[in-house]
């Protein structure tokens, strides 16, 4: 005869099974298995790893890199993301700690004198023996311990831990930000330094022309129209440097405020300087390696783990929570007896507590968690879609941003010498001003488009470094966890 399981355990087990949540899974987005725009500056001397933390030193700039560190270092969004991971990691402390007995100590003493007007005292101090002074003393310890039978602590605990991940995913991604930005930012102020020279340099050879047509036309030689047309040039050359000036005094601030500092020492910091030229980037690995190298793709896969485990959380509350308790203490009427056996007491306790009815909350709890697990795994995917495409987007532009920049210098070279060539014509009369004017605006104008050309390839490079991770990988601890 086969013994039976008594009802209560037979029940428990059922309960038991009925609760164990179906083991995680990171969510599945279907990739590429390669990028479209791979041939990226195949024949660049100087290359960016992805896998290099310090990809920013490809610019071949020490101003830079000091600029970045110091950022890194004084980046109130770094500060802010690592508090975030501070609190979290408390979480994670906390939810482990709730898997655990908990005990508390405490103790007692008093002394108490009792009023002889009292009834009982007038009665008990006609006794022998009678004293109105009396003494209590106690000592106790006193653990109880939630048993974790159908997972709802293992739930939080999980839930906990992926929230600290994410958080130090997060650390990574704005240290990795910051990076991005004050490079782009430094990119930006070169940019309109260059600028600000090439529209300052054509002001003076605009200035020298006007100076040259004006003697022309007193003499006879030259139009009050060519006069007037050389100082509407001139004019319109010089309202661009006011407008050049203001958004390079706008990026030193930005620089600034991404170092964690008051506006006012970047353009010392930074002065004058060459603009950085763009690197090529190696990108040998597929986009799915941008599961493992984003610092926002990890953090938004560890939130996926902490909705699904709160959901899990939320399903434990379907069934009953067991306690066990117990207290020991020492209780006497005097300090001298407060350490024998009479004063000795104990008890111990256990017991459960379940819901009878509660009218679809607990129902309303499960379905509001499985609600955000969804949203959690919408946002992990989008966020990967969106890790492709801005590597995608980076190479695109790295690519043909370069070319154009290889154009657009070999256009400069020439339209300098034609510059060269019609300003020495004008001079011995065998051109007219407006041909003399016209290959100088023309030069100008490749002259600043080439300028912001190259800027753009080196951004490129940067929302491309940074596109791929920036060197950054998850923890051992991060990946054990996602495993």
């Amino acid at each position: 005869m086969v013994p039976r399981l008594p009802l209560v355990l037979t029940s428990s087990l059922s309960l038991v099974a009925c609760a164990t949540p179906t083991p995680y899974t990171p969510p599945l987005t279907e990739l590429p298995s390669a990028y479209r725009n791979t041939a990226v500056l195949e024949s660049a001397s100087r290359v960016v790893a992805p896998a290099d933390d310090g990809w920013w030193a490809a610019f071949g700039d020490p101003v830079l890199d000091r600029l970045v560190q110091e950022s890194l270092a004084g980046s109130l969004d770094v500060e802010a993301a690592s508090a975030r991971l501070q609190q979290a990691a408390a979480a994670s402390r906390v939810a482990r700690s709730a898997q655990l007995p908990s005990g508390v100590v405490g103790g007692s003493a008093g002394v108490q004198r009792q009023s002889l007007n009292e009834p009982t005292a007038r009665i008990a101090s006609a006794l022998p023996g009678y004293d109105r002074t009396s003494e209590a003393y106690g000592l106790n310890a006193a653990a109880s311990w939630e048993i974790d039978l159908f997972g709802r602590l293992a739930a939080a605990r999980r839930a906990a831990g992926a929230d600290e991940a994410s958080a130090a995913a997060g650390v990574a991604g704005a240290r990795l930000t910051v990076a991005a930005e004050v490079a782009t930012a430094y990119i930006g102020a070169r940019e309109l330094q260059r600028r600000i020279e090439i529209a300052r340099e054509r002001a003076r050879t605009l200035a020298e022309l006007d100076r040259l047509v004006r003697l022309r036309v007193q003499e006879g030689a030259a139009a009050q129209l060519e006069a007037e047309q050389v100082e509407a040039d001139l004019a319109a050359t010089r309202a661009r440097i006011p407008a050049l000036e203001a958004a390079l005094a706008a990026t030193f601030n930005r620089i600034d405020v991404l170092a964690g500092r008051a506006p006012g020492r970047a353009e010392a910091e930074l002065g004058g300087g060459r603009l950085p030229s763009a690197a090529s980037v190696a990108v040998a690995d597929g986009p799915a390696d941008l599961l493992r190298r984003r610092p926002d793709i990890i953090a938004a896969e560890r939130r996926v783990a902490a909705a699904d485990a709160r959901t899990a959380q939320a399903l434990a509350d379907y069934y009953p929570r067991v306690n066990v308790g117990g207290l020991f203490g020492l209780v006497a009427t005097g300090g001298a007896g407060l350490f024998t056996s009479e004063a000795l007491q104990a008890s111990g306790s256990a017991g459960f507590s379940g819901r009878l009815f509660d009218f679809g909350a607990v129902r309303g709890g499960v379905e509001a968690a499985r609600g955000r697990t969804r949203e959690a795994v919408a946002d992990y995917r989008a966020t990967v879609l969106r890790a492709v495409a801005e590597v995608e987007d980076s190479l695109s532009l790295l690519s043909r941003r370069s070319r154009q920049a290889q154009d657009l210098e070999a256009s400069e070279a020439a339209l300098g010498r034609a510059r060269d060539l019609s300003k020495l014509a004008y001079e011995g009369g065998a051109v007219s001003l407006i041909e003399a004017l016209d290959a100088e605006r023309r030069l100008l104008e490749v002259q600043d488009a080439a300028t912001t050309v190259r800027a753009d390839a080196a951004r490129a490079t940067v929302s491309l470094s940074r596109a791929l991770g920036g060197g950054w990988q998850a923890s051992p601890a991060v990946a054990a966890t996602r495993s």
